[in-house]
């Protein structure tokens, strides 16, 4: 019975060390798995949403067709004519969501190279050339030598400070001075934006006759 009873405590205490081994090995065996996906002991593993993205190969495909059957004799069998038109495209493997598409590089850049091709494609404004070329002679057959340059500072004084809209002449002023689109010569597109921009016309544009000025300024401050 002794013999029996040692042997039955012997291979209990065995199995409980067992046990214990495989308890620590499977511990180890965890915490070396984390310390190897997380570098970082502080780091914790993120729960947001995650989504899968399909990247794999594809058409986007549009179609358009018309079909009529034509008379034949024999019932049994038909005859169609098909008109089909079709286009179809590789899908962008950059996804681009409803929700935030305004907002992408990829509609900005879209936007501004129609904005460009809508510049280069404008007509000239004849009429308004028409109308700095007038005002341009007209300053000349006063002083042959600066009278013209008057004209740009004109168009950066208005661009930088418009007259009040009070009356009518103020209101054409403010229209033929400053030029809405690109489509006049450089030389007036540079002085709109020079005085947008805020710079010093009077210095910008120095070469301007001082007479013509003072002309021009008691003209515009007169009533009408």
């Amino acid at each position: 019975m002794c013999t029996k009873t040692n042997r039955s405590d012997y291979q209990q205490v065995v199995a409980i060390i067992l046990l214990t081994i495989c308890s620590i090995a499977l511990v180890t065996a965890q915490q070396t798995n984390s310390s190897i996906s997380n570098p970082s002991a502080t780091q914790r593993l993120s729960r947001q949403k995650r989504v899968a993205i399909f990247n794999g190969q594809g058409v986007v495909k549009w179609v358009a067709s018309i079909a009529h059957p034509v008379k034949q004799a024999d019932k049994t069998q038909s005859f169609w004519w098909f008109y089909n038109v079709q286009g179809q495209w590789i899908p962008t493997t950059i996804p681009i969501y409803w929700w935030s598409f305004w907002n992408t590089t990829a509609f900005v850049s879209t936007a501004r190279e129609w904005r460009k091709d809508m510049q280069t494609s404008l007509r000239s404004d004849e009429t308004r050339s028409w109308i700095y070329d007038a005002i341009e002679t007209g300053m000349e057959q006063l002083d042959n030598d600066n009278g013209a340059t008057c004209l740009l500072r004109g168009i950066c004084e208005i661009s930088q400070t418009p007259f009040e809209k009070g009356n009518v002449f103020a209101e054409i002023l403010n229209a033929v001075l400053i030029p809405t689109l690109d489509n006049v010569a450089e030389k007036y597109l540079r002085a709109r934006d020079a005085g947008n921009g805020g710079a010093d016309c009077r210095k910008t544009y120095g070469d301007c006759s001082q007479k013509i000025w003072n002309w021009i300024t008691k003209v515009t401050r007169s009533p009408f």
